[in-house]
């Protein structure tokens, strides 16, 4: 069996360096357990203390166990450059290490790479402590750490891309200032480069696998979590006078790497706007921020001929950001373009943040003006999104259309257009101004359930539509007797007793009796239907 493994080592040569380039990257020399770790597994591969038991080439998988007690078992999962270990699982071991040295050794030399890796500590954490207090510096510094992220490539499993980001902690401990009244602006700057670094490449929707997009989704939400402890500390904080070119240099960063976000606009957006309504709320640093983004739109529409808002482009929702913050009137905050499908569709809950921002600060008129030119914007944002997102932000619409005071017309189609995810929205619109019919109707057109039904206002149709509500109810009584099981026929009476009471609201007493002489003798052979019915005592 031993001789597999020197073929299976050449057929994945490729994953077998990559697995030991990243643990070249995440041990560190300088790191005790790191060092002890690396130098016992390369003592089981000297001496020999590790047998393999078997490969599989229809999965790349390669198991060795140990001679020596305590017994473990590893597996190599070479395809996804991954490996177990029995007794420590996947945070990495000298038994998984010792694993992957094994099988290295069929095409390298070992002893080179623990020389390479030796020598790695000396000029990993290059430049130090004493790195020089400019934004330059902090920059470059960053970019270097940040560099192996761009080579990934989308493709890229969500485990390679969480112990990088791992190994640029590490590294930032090492660099980060001493000075306390430092660390929270220099955490800010870190923080704004590993999103970057992470968002630039990678997008959630390209992982295979539900929990790795999960994975991945937890470790936005973390870096955002850093951003947001950051600006607080800093907008809580007195400024330092050095630290001025930091804070002017900050206002350049955040523009960038928001114009050149890729795959999180909306998060970037709602970066931008973090910054600028709690760390820079100055007057004239926000006019100098709106020159600039005006600038670059003409420059933009100069390059390429078209609109100011290229498809998908954060620019025009910026610009409104720094207009609103500004206080300028209404015709000078930009609007999003309905004709730009569909990469205006994409920041639709972006605009509609910034629309309850205004209706949250009484300018309920600049909230409604940007609602209504997001109208167009529904439906492609709602067909581009999971059912859960469409749910949120139809109830965010329905509630900014309360609070702005939308006519009638315009939040009955905007809901509309919601489709099914605005379901108790409309529902709760119709027979909040007594639209009984068209409630009805915009039930059986999306066939909604009966506990739906009931608990987006039965009770009110009833009392106050109550052949409305009877027509509504037959539907579903017909539908629980066509599945034709005594549970059904128990909803169908259920469903019938709310019937009778509205019958009786009508004063529609005759009409029920006979109603309920044409059901049993439709029905007559059903005859736990008819028991079911008998027990009800429908008859008014």
């Amino acid at each position: 069996m031993n001789t597999l493994l020197p073929a299976f080592a050449g057929l994945y040569e490729n994953e077998i360096n990559g697995a030991l380039d990243r643990l070249k990257l995440i041990a560190d020399p300088s790191s005790e357990p790191a060092e002890r770790m690396i130098r016992e597994a390369a003592m089981l591969v000297r001496n020999d203390r590790l047998r393999l038991v078997d490969t599989d080439e229809r999965y790349g998988t390669v198991r060795f166990t140990t001679r020596d007690f305590p017994f473990a078992e590893i597996m190599l999962m070479l395809p996804a450059q991954r490996a177990a270990c029995s007794i420590h699982g996947d945070r990495g071991c000298e038994h998984t290490a010792a694993a992957w040295f094994t099988a290295y050794q069929h095409i390298g030399s070992l002893s080179d790479w623990l020389r390479e890796w030796r020598q790695s500590g000396v000029s990993r954490y290059q430049p130090n402590r004493a790195l020089e207090q400019t934004p330059q510096a902090w920059r470059g510094m960053l970019d270097r750490l940040t560099e192996r992220f761009h080579s990934f490539g989308e493709s890229v499993p969500y485990h390679i891309i969480s112990e990088e980001l791992g190994l640029f902690r590490q590294q930032l401990r090492s660099v980060e200032p001493i000075e306390q009244e430092w660390k929270p602006l220099f955490r800010l700057y870190a923080s704004l480069y590993a999103l970057h670094a992470v968002t630039a490449g990678f997008s959630g929707r390209g992982f295979s696998i539900g929990y790795d997009r999960w994975q991945f989704s937890r470790m936005l939400d973390s870096l955002i979590d850093d951003i947001r402890d950051s600006l607080a500390r800093l907008s809580t904080s007195r400024r330092l006078f050095a630290a001025d070119p930091f804070y002017a240099d900050l206002e350049e960063l955040v523009r960038s790497f928001t114009l050149r976000s890729a795959h999180a606009r909306q998060m970037w957006i709602t970066i931008y706007r973090n910054v600028w309504t709690s760390l820079f709320t100055g007057q004239s640093a926000r006019e100098r921020e709106l020159e600039v983004l005006t600038g670059l739109s003409v420059e933009r529409e100069a390059t390429d001929g078209k609109s100011i808002n290229p498809a998908g482009s954060p620019l025009p929702l910026m610009k409104a950001w720094i207009a609103v913050l500004l206080g300028r009137p209404a015709d000078e905050i930009g609007m999003p373009d309905g004709s730009e499908v569909p990469g205006a569709a994409l920041q639709f809950t972006s605009w509609l943040d910034l629309a309850g921002y205004l209706a949250k600060n009484d300018e309920p008129e600049k909230a409604r003006d940007i609602i209504v030119s997001l109208s167009p914007l529904i439906t492609p944002y709602m067909e581009s999104v999971s059912f859960i997102e469409q749910r949120k932000t139809a109830a965010e619409l329905s509630d900014l259309c309360r609070e702005t005071d939308m006519p009638e017309e315009e939040t009955a189609a905007m809901l509309l257009r919601c489709g099914s995810a605005a379901e108790a929205e409309y529902a709760e619109f119709l027979i909040g101004r007594g639209r009984y019919r068209e409630w009805a109707a915009w039930h059986l057109l999306n066939r909604s359930s009966f506990d739906r039904v009931e608990m987006s206002g039965l009770k009110t149709l009833i009392d106050e539509a109550p052949m409305e509500a009877i027509s509504l109810c037959h539907t579903h009584v017909t539908d629980q007797i066509a599945l034709k099981s005594r549970g059904n026929y128990r909803e169908a009476v259920r469903i019938l007793k709310k019937m009778k009471r509205a019958a009786k609201k009508a004063g529609r007493t005759d009409w029920w009796n006979d109603y309920l002489s044409v059901l049993r003798s439709r029905h007559s052979r059903l005859r736990a239907l008819m028991e079911e019915m008998e027990r009800g005592k429908l008859t008014l």
